[in-house]
């Protein structure tokens, strides 16, 4: 036990000492009204940003400034791609992509609206919103211990490469939620969470984890 405290420790002294998450801005296919807001997961990777998402996107590349940003990754969807070279020409910054930090690929719910999947497979909604089953995937996508596997290579790879640094990662509203409720257990399983448009959530590193500092601003 004493071997396994002291490796976790280890890992823990490796890792960034700040992780900065935002999430991409605005798009045509976000809307407040569930009949119009469309999932968007991987599919038809066509859809940008809107004009709001872009003035969105500058104010918080703006307020980004007041951080020591040593660097930056980003889901390599085009929103996401769209809202990280905002920060990043503004940060005078470059990023690197990155499917480790891809929305859940939501298969055949992608590019429908919640008010369709409710009326046509309400079973399917209900297990989709069930996150005690990592392993359900009747969307035929991802299901949720995928998402939580490709962050685990994620924070491997941030582990190996940015020991105590400062780290920008630009990702998506489902990818932050799950992660930061089931693989940091920072809300209640039965939770969900709201992830605004470009908002920044800030994990800082603790002695044995990481905590979190800001959500959701």
């Amino acid at each position: 036990h004493a071997t396994s405290r002291f490796a976790h420790f280890v890992i823990i002294f490796a890792m960034p000492k700040k992780l900065i998450f935002v999430r991409h801005g605005h798009t045509a296919n976000n809307s407040t009204d569930h009949k119009e807001n469309r999932l968007m997961g991987w599919a038809k990777d066509d859809t940008g940003l809107s004009e709001q998402g872009v003035k969105d996107a500058q104010t918080t590349a703006a307020k980004l400034t007041t951080y020591q940003i040593d660097s930056i990754y980003y889901s390599d969807l085009l929103r996401t791609s769209e809202t990280a070279h905002i920060i990043t020409s503004t940060l005078g910054l470059t990023g690197e992509p990155t499917h480790l930090l891809r929305e859940r690929n939501l298969g055949n719910f992608a590019g429908l609206t919640s008010h369709e999947i409710k009326t046509t497979r309400p079973g399917d909604w209900d297990k989709f919103l069930d996150h005690h089953d990592l392993d359900w995937n009747g969307l035929e996508g991802e299901s949720l211990r995928h998402v939580h596997e490709r962050f685990a290579r994620l924070l491997q790879h941030l582990h190996s490469n940015h020991t105590d640094q400062t780290i920008l990662l630009v990702t998506h509203s489902g990818y932050l939620h799950t992660i930061l409720r089931d693989h940091f257990e920072f809300f209640p399983k039965e939770s969900f969470q709201e992830v605004s448009h470009s908002s920044i959530t800030v994990l800082e590193k603790t002695i044995s984890s990481y905590r979190l500092a800001l959500y959701n601003t």
